[in-house]
């Protein structure tokens, strides 16, 4: 039960933050441009972090199925820790267009959280 919950938690951020892109795609592709992110990733990304979204949220916890979403957000993490160390001014779009702040280390934490419920889940199950 814990293990699902984990996983269907960290499967409702990412599909909300696919959503986010989705709905606003010209923002998106904007955003995604200005942080220097490669145009076939803008595409790809957000009906991927649907897909890994639902998966999380309908799906029993799987190994493939975690480990696809803590890739996910290790990769999300170390662009993110680039853009800070870099003292990128351009905002995350984590969340698409709703994001307007530059990266910072609140983000990183999220992730880091994202990925311990992640490990949580791949435990318990």
């Amino acid at each position: 039960m814990i293990a699902r919950l984990c996983a269907g938690v960290v499967g409702v951020l990412i599909a909300l933050a696919g959503a986010a892109k989705v709905t606003d795609y010209k923002q998106w592709k904007l955003d995604a441009r200005a942080q220097g992110v490669w145009p076939i990733v803008a595409v790809v990304l957000p009906p991927l972090e649907l897909l890994l979204g639902a998966l999380l949220i309908v799906l029993a916890p799987s190994p493939q199925v975690l480990g696809a979403a803590t890739l996910l957000l290790l990769i999300f993490t170390a662009f993110l820790l680039a853009q800070i160390a870099t003292k990128s001014a351009v905002p995350c779009a984590c969340f698409g267009s709703k994001s307007k702040r530059p990266p910072s280390m609140r983000d990183v934490a999220r992730n880091l959280a994202l990925m311990a419920s992640l490990f949580v889940a791949a435990v318990l199950s």
